[in-house]
């Protein structure tokens, strides 16, 4: 586990973080979409919020607790659906 302390685990993330927010922000140019200041954010959110999740699941299954990692998955998923969709419709105006 000391890999996950150390300095380039950190810079591989910071590295990759940038990169994904680079390739969203051509991506949505090429798709022709209009990405104004107030859309970065509620993406950002969604994307934690993502994050958050699987970080809760990975933390519940290495510390046993199956079920409630069951629980929070299948949670996580509703309203990472239900909310993946609001953000599109946003993203599409």
């Amino acid at each position: 586990m000391s890999f996950f302390e150390g300095g380039l685990f950190w810079f591989t993330e910071g590295v990759l973080a940038c990169l994904a927010i680079i390739a969203l922000r051509t991506w949505t140019q090429d798709k022709g979409i209009r990405m104004p200041f107030w859309k970065w954010p509620v993406v950002c959110t969604w994307v934690l919020f993502l994050g958050v999740s699987i970080a809760y699941v990975g933390t519940s299954l290495g510390e046993g607790e199956r079920h409630a990692a069951f629980l929070g998955a299948v949670c996580a998923a509703v309203i990472a659906s239900v909310s993946g969709v609001v953000v599109w419709r946003l993203l599409r105006l």
